[in-house]
């Protein structure tokens, strides 16, 4: 039987004003693609064996009360960007990234807000956990700076991520907005426009309303200037590759972690 359920946006919620924005953008994207919201909060204070209860006279009192309330106001923070939305919440037990993980199974995309991921790849790139964008069942947004109102589609490419092209493509379609492409440093000028040409024809076909608008080459090879090449972007689209060890991925590459500290726009992780 065919499953005809509508695509449901999870967001990882937390205590921040970042997480607040990835709220709203993860509503508003909601609302393009048809889908559902559904709102979950990492509650990991069981885990360290931290009293929760309320204070005994004191009404509304006690952490788990102030995850609910974390939950509700989240809540309304989507009602207001979309009102008639279809929205679900839920407070889970247990540290983030096991909970995110998990709440990842299902869903079209996980949604987070960019410090929490920040303090996130601090602590776990390099080690033996993996990062929540290496670990998903599905692609991660890492909401930050502007909420795109306006802008193209970025996508990093550099030919070999074919997942990445479809994605922004798809999202391109969803938005109504043009597709930018985002090439190596070392990509000559007369290659970076016939590769502007073979990708608008490649998609022309499953794609016929996107529109290539246009190619920018990075001056360099750092991944600031990647971002720096998109800073008009809605949403930049990048591959989440990550290294491997001998047990399997142990942690995000360097660039892609430099793109979720400085992109000027939400990001979109995009599985192999």
């Amino acid at each position: 039987m065919t499953n005809t359920s509508p695509p449901r946006v999870t967001v990882g919620l937390a205590d921040a004003e970042e997480s607040d924005l990835a709220v709203r953008w993860a509503a508003r994207h909601a609302q393009h693609i048809g889908g559902t919201l559904h709102l979950l909060h990492a509650f990991m204070w069981t885990e360290l064996d931290v009293d929760t209860d309320p204070i005994p006279g004191m009404v509304g009192s006690g952490i788990r009360q102030a995850a609910q309330t974390l939950v509700k106001e989240a809540v309304a923070i989507a009602r207001a960007e979309v009102p008639d939305l279809e929205i679900t919440s839920e407070v889970v037990d247990g540290n983030a990234v096991p909970v995110l993980v998990a709440g990842s199974t299902g869903s079209e995309v996980m949604v987070v807000g960019g410090r929490g991921l920040g303090r996130l790849m601090t602590l776990v790139v390099g080690s033996k956990s993996l990062a929540l964008a290496a670990r998903a069942h599905c692609p991660v947004v890492v909401v930050r700076g502007h909420l795109g109102e306006e802008g193209p589609i970025g996508v990093v490419y550099d030919g070999t991520t074919a997942v990445a092209l479809e994605r922004a493509a798809d999202l391109a379609a969803a938005y109504d907005r043009d597709l930018h492409l985002i090439l190596r440093a070392d990509t000559a000028a007369d290659a970076a426009e016939s590769i502007r040409v073979e990708v608008a024809e490649r998609l022309a076909l499953r794609h016929p309303g996107v529109f290539v608008r246009g190619v920018t080459v990075a001056a360099t090879e750092s991944a600031k200037e990647l971002i720096r090449a998109s800073e008009d972007a809605a949403l930049i689209v990048v591959a989440g590759e990550h290294a491997k060890g001998p047990d399997g991925p142990i942690s995000a590459p360097r660039r892609l972690v430099t793109v979720l500290r400085y992109a000027h726009a939400p990001v979109w992780i995009e599985r192999a």
